[in-house]
């Protein structure tokens, strides 16, 4: 079992990079999300296999907006109302869901898709409700064994946050992205690649249109492998961010324009020195300007992001990553922070059937001239840390269970931005 359960840690530390304990992409916030804690087995992506699926998902949480334990620091900002006497802090979701994943191979190409539909009902804040949900293809493709990459398009549907918003009604965000990537490798050492990807963020709350982003990134990169486990690169990343909806915005009393481009250039290693440890890394450079805008809100500085993961043992495992970079949340694209942070995740597979999960996070955001907040309410600064546990229950291949608590506190030198929550999960998803 030693194979299986060293591939399942693994695959669990890929989870929760993928879900919001590093960065999904540059221009996302990490998020804890209640669920998932574990990986599920990976199936056997040399066949064709297709899997439906059921589950359901009780959520408790204490400060469902986000807001501070007094009511002084409750705000009006730019005609968004402050929140209501009627509307509940604390409340239960119920979350009920179906979708398919699948997988199908085409001679040396294959194809995943992914789709899933959730129904969101809360008790208490019922004007909340809504569906949501999420829909991804991917074709793999490849040409010959020394040229390989990606095209596909995801599609996500979900109800935006509330910690910085200040909008306390329900804003569905609709985000659509197209990627593609490729690969080339030039003999046993050397190897060159690029992506591009193409999204589009749209907010359907009332005047919250500035929100909206179109969002072009794209970056192009080489790689030595130095030993069969440890490789160096370089690389060169672009983006151009464009708010369709902000004409008549301002930056210290002058007209401004927030459309954006940035250029990075950043140096990347992997290491492993053991078959138990390995080491990712990456620094470089980042520049942000406004075109329309010379020398207003630019901004440039040091990004870097490190990952380190000990296989302490067969059932258990340790992983650590560190970052600086620019960032903003899903909900919050004219928002835009200078981000240090931390994470640190133990894993403790007890058994085949049940898997401990805990992660800690601290991180500290340092809002940047040009950001929403600054330009409202001064220079911001916020600390935020995290603790969660759970624990995933698999007593049949076909049904999983799992169960989660986490504790989330902001600190910022603007109070009305600080708060306090509390959260508990407890879901059970069925496979056919």
């Amino acid at each position: 079992m030693r194979t299986s359960r060293t591939a399942h840690i693994a695959c669990l530390m890929a989870t929760l990079a993928a879900a919001g304990m590093a960065t999904q992409s540059r221009a996302q916030a990490p998020v804890f999300p209640p669920i998932p804690i574990a990986p599920e087995n990976a199936p056997d992506n040399t066949a064709d296999w297709i899997t439906p699926f059921v589950q359901y998902q009780y959520t408790y949480d204490n400060n469902l907006f986000r807001l501070p334990a007094s009511p002084a620091d409750y705000v009006h900002l730019l005609g968004v109302a402050a929140i209501s006497p009627g509307i509940s802090l604390e409340d239960h979701l119920n979350t009920g869901s179906a979708g398919v994943d699948g997988h199908w191979v085409i001679s040396q190409q294959s194809v995943d898709y992914d789709l899933q539909i959730d129904e969101n009902r809360f008790v208490r804040n019922t004007d909340l409700n809504n569906t949501s949900g999420t829909g991804k293809a991917t074709w793999n493709w490849s040409l010959a064994s020394d040229l390989t990459g990606q095209l596909g398009a995801n599609y996500t549907r979900s109800l935006a946050g509330f910690s910085d918003s200040f909008y306390f009604s329900r804003d569905i965000i609709d985000r659509q992205e197209y990627f593609a990537n490729g690969r080339y490798q030039i003999g046993p050492r050397w190897a060159v690649y690029g992506t591009l990807d193409d999204s589009y963020i749209k907010n359907q709350g009332a005047g919250l249109e500035f929100n909206d982003l179109d969002l072009e990134t794209g970056k192009v990169g080489v790689e030595m492998a130095t030993s069969q486990a440890n490789t160096i690169g370089a690389e060169y990343r672009f983006t151009h961010g464009r708010y369709p909806y902000q004409d008549g915005a301002t930056l210290n009393g002058n007209p401004f324009d927030p459309n954006y481009n940035e250029n990075s250039g950043v140096f990347l290693i992997k290491y492993a020195p053991t078959d138990k440890t390995t080491f990712n890394g990456d620094a470089g450079y980042l520049q942000r300007s406004y075109p329309d805008n010379p020398g207003v809100g630019a901004f440039s500085g040091d990004i870097w992001h490190l990952k380190f993961l000990w296989q302490a043992t067969e059932k258990t495992s340790l992983s650590v990553t560190a970052s600086r970079d620019l960032q903003a949340y899903l909900y919050a694209q004219s928002d835009y922070f200078v981000q240090d942070g931390v994470a640190v995740s133990p894993v403790w597979m007890q058994t085949d059937k049940i898997t401990w999960v805990a992660v800690v996070v601290w991180y500290k955001q340092d809002y940047i001239e040009s950001s929403f907040s600054n330009i409202v309410v001064g220079p911001r600064r916020d600390t935020l840390s995290a603790e969660q546990g759970g624990i995933q229950y698999t007593p049949l291949r076909s049904l999983v269970l799992t169960l989660t608590y986490r504790h989330e506190q902001r600190r910022s030198n603007q109070a009305q931005f600080g708060y306090d929550d509390n959260l508990a999960n407890a879901g059970v998803k069925f496979k056919f």
